[in-house]
């Protein structure tokens, strides 16, 4: 397989599209709260992580936004 093929390969393997993605409420000790999108919790878990380092702040919570 040629480099190429690879990239285009590994590309499709996490290609998401905005369909499989779900809406996460990340809240932050500083009071902040962020939405982010996902494609699972564990996802958002790890975004919600860093995002609070990058603030030097706590990660409180980080939930799923209901669907009407």
């Amino acid at each position: 397989m040629s480099n190429l093929e690879e990239h285009e390969d590994v590309n499709q393997k996490y290609q998401l599209d905005s369909q499989s993605l779900r809406e996460y409420q990340v809240i932050l000790s500083s009071g902040e709260q962020i939405y982010i999108l996902a494609a699972n919790s564990m996802d958002a878990a790890y975004s919600a992580l860093e995002l609070s380092e990058d603030r030097n702040v706590t990660l409180l919570n980080v939930s799923q936004v209901d669907e009407w």
